[in-house]
């Protein structure tokens, strides 16, 4: 509350420049793009409204924002109505929101497609000019901030996939004015390791964690996308989240939707590897075993001096051979007769007899059908003609001509009117019976028409 005449509370200042704005403002129209848009588990969206100059706070409540929220994305141009305020909570300007018009494509937005138009048309995007990462690398570069998440957990990934891959940093900023070409920069001196004093890499990753269209413009930029593709190494893209495109994703030889995926789609499974490598090794050792103990067993034969002849060693084999085509004969013979008796039996099943007795249930079965359906028919067709019996019975009783069959009659007044009442009773009159219809007259007009004659 205020507490004397030029001192006041911050929440009575704040009440006081809450109404101030709202009443000098009321609802209004502004123009502007959308940019870090934002829904949080309560429905309510909140996105920032800017310019080339400035930015606005805007919020769309949940129970305004069904119909919008699937349109408003960040880079759109929009048309705002609603009503400005302050924000007692944080003391800030918000604009609340209470309907959106689709104004065309932001500024960011028209410079990215622009700018993807372009070098698309140059043929960077192409997949012809994709590079292959190696298989089994033995060193990556990795360019991202030093600060933050997303270093620790792409070395933390590193090290529980391929511990023996070398990672080696290259600092720079990730988001603000000039970060392109700090990023662009790192690119360029990696080509050439030995003569800028760095350590040659197998490929590179450039990341960054999510972020607002304008957190990510700098991997937006020409001089970045240029870089990458003339980068001697091959670069992948980890930039934000999976749902997050940039330039650099499309020039890049491999993007990855985040910094941890880049780290698995680009490294070996390590534990699998070392899996692989112990089974090929147990597979080595027992046939270098059996190789040795066929070595030791020709050689105490030749020592022996039992071998007498060369075709000696092919006696035991040639017997099991025949042994084998003995066994092959009999199991062919056995087969053959096996399929004989099933073509017996199939032949039975398909005979003349058989055909023309299923024939004959499958017709019968088929008349019982049909004598069913056409019961059912005969039933519905009974009610429904008993249905609209009742109904004309219903009709012919409030018919008029019905009420004239029994003695009553229709009064018509001059213009041709039904009469229902005492009042709408004329000087002439129409009297419609069952047969016929006569032209009457009302006795007071009877009687001025005696008293003329």
């Amino acid at each position: 509350m205020r507490m004397q005449e030029d001192v006041w509370s911050v929440s009575s200042l704040l009440s006081f420049l809450k109404d101030t704005v709202e009443g000098a403002s009321g609802t209004c129209k502004v123009v502007g793009e959308v940019g870090g848009c934002k829904q949080p588990g309560s429905g309510h969206i909140y996105f920032t409204l800017k310019d080339t100059e400035a930015q606005l706070s805007c919020v769309l409540y949940r129970f305004r924002a069904g119909a919008f929220a699937a349109h408003l994305k960040e880079g759109m141009l929009v048309q705002l109505t609603g009503t400005p305020t302050v924000w007692e909570g944080r003391g800030s300007l918000q604009f609340i929101v209470s309907h959106v018009k689709e104004a065309g494509i932001g500024s960011l937005q028209q410079l990215f497609e622009a700018l993807k138009q372009k070098l698309q048309a140059e043929g960077l995007f192409d997949k012809e000019r994709k590079r292959k990462l190696p298989s089994y690398p033995q060193s990556v570069g990795l360019v991202t901030s030093a600060t933050g998440a997303v270093i620790q957990d792409m070395r933390h990934r590193l090290e529980q996939r391929a511990p023996w891959i070398r990672a080696y940093l290259l600092p720079v900023p990730v988001q603000g004015k000039g970060a392109e070409l700090k990023l662009a920069d790192a690119l360029h001196r990696w080509s050439e390791p030995e003569k800028n004093g760095l350590p040659p890499v197998d490929y590179i990753i450039i990341a960054r964690g999510g972020g607002s269209q304008e957190d990510l413009n700098c991997f937006n930029q020409e001089v970045l996308a240029r870089a990458i593709a003339a980068c001697s190494v091959p670069v992948v893209s980890a930039v934000g989240h999976e749902t997050d495109f940039t330039i650099a994703d499309f020039v890049a030889d491999l993007r990855a939707p985040t910094p941890t995926a880049a780290i698995e789609l680009t490294t070996p499974d390590g534990a699998a590897l070392r899996a692989s490598l112990e089974e090929n090794e147990s597979r080595l050792k027992h046939a270098m075993r059996r190789g040795l103990e066929k070595a030791r067993l020709q050689l105490r034969v030749l020592e022996s001096g039992a071998l007498r002849h060369p075709l000696d060693l092919l006696a035991p084999h040639i017997q099991r051979v025949d042994v084998l085509q003995e066994e092959l004969i009999s199991s062919t013979k056995r087969r053959l007769t096996l399929a004989s008796h099933e073509l017996d039996l199939y032949r039975s099943r398909i005979s003349v007899p058989r055909l023309l007795a299923t024939a004959v249930g499958a017709r019968e079965r088929l008349d019982a059908v049909k004598q069913k359906v056409m019961m059912q028919l005969n039933i519905a067709l009974n009610r429904r003609r008993s249905a609209l019996d009742l109904l004309e019975q219903r009709l012919i009783a409030v018919s008029p001509h019905h009420a004239l069959q029994r003695g009553f009659a229709l009064v018509y007044s001059e213009e041709g009117a039904l009469i229902k009442r005492a009042a709408d009773v004329t000087a002439r009159l129409r009297i419609q019976f069952t047969d016929a219809s006569i032209d009457a007259l009302t006795l007071n007009d009877a009687k001025k028409q005696s008293t003329s004659s």
